[in-house]
């Protein structure tokens, strides 16, 4: 539990850090060479391949429950829990950009850049399905694959982060210098930690991915349920205002909180955490 305790507090503070950039004020105002609804529909059959891919995983290990000496131990519900989540979060996030809406010249809030924006936030936090690689690899036993994907792993991250930052940074939500420092308080947070870490072993612990892959699913369930109700919310001639004024505070704390998130997950599987 101290990883996600350590989550909590180093995603709180970055959170404070990153609204106080961002600012009250700020004006979103997408990227017009941006056709974002055209984008967010290529993205479907991409998350829907993704989602295959999961529930393969899936399978392949149940089936292969039988050839594991105890079933039932940390690793190997890890590595079930990550994928069956990772399926989850691909399923939803297919489902957020095939609702993207087009663009009302006229509206006051534009709710598709605040969908995709979402969307891609989302999509981004499903990064479980990849990192569950590695304690797959190290449950049948396969140390050097293991490692060789952990290392794959931090480019993996690296570069997934490049298309959450571009996602953000031509909805309007962001921008250079916000997301360049969305990903300096996460990593900067999450290396305070990992040096913790090191000072008092004990705070690591095998059940990190697990409690933190929970922590993820526990965080992602109202965040996705603000997103389904955005379109009723964004249509009320009272509330639209307020998105339009507030709304990219919302989105820059997802973000952010995310980014943490998935900088711990990253420090957990690789035994550092």
């Amino acid at each position: 539990m101290a990883a996600v305790v350590g989550y909590l507090v180093v995603a709180a503070v970055a959170i404070g850090a990153a609204l106080l950039v961002a600012g009250p004020r700020h004006v979103v105002r997408r990227d017009p060479t941006f056709e974002l609804e055209d984008v967010s529909a290529r993205q479907v059959p991409i998350l829907g391949a993704l989602a295959a891919f999961a529930v393969t995983g899936v399978v392949f290990l149940v089936t292969q429950a039988r050839n594991v000496p105890d079933a039932n131990n940390t690793s190997f519900a890890t590595v079930m829990i990550m994928f069956v989540v990772a399926y989850m979060g691909y399923f939803s996030s297919s489902v957020l950009f095939a609702n993207v809406s087009h663009r009302a010249e006229d509206g006051t809030f534009d709710l598709a850049a605040a969908q995709y924006a979402g969307a891609s936030i989302s999509l981004f936090s499903v990064f479980l399905g990849w990192f569950a690689l590695k304690p797959l690899f190290e449950t049948f036993g396969l140390t050097r694959a293991a490692e060789v994907t952990g290392w794959l792993l931090v480019g993996a991250v690296v570069v997934g982060y490049g298309l959450l930052a571009t996602a953000l940074y031509r909805s309007g939500y962001a921008s250079a210098r916000l997301v360049v420092l969305l990903a300096v308080f996460a990593v900067g947070g999450a290396a305070v930690y990992a040096v913790i870490a090191v000072i008092a072993p004990n705070l690591r612990s095998a059940e990190a991915t697990l409690y933190l892959t929970v922590a993820a699913y526990a965080a992602g369930v109202p965040a996705y349920g603000a997103m389904t109700i955005l379109p009723i919310a964004a249509h009320r001639a009272r509330l639209a205002p307020i998105l339009r004024d507030r709304w990219h505070l919302a989105i820059i704390a997802y973000a952010q909180g995310v980014t943490v998130l998935i900088a711990f997950l990253l420090l957990a599987v690789l035994g550092l955490a």
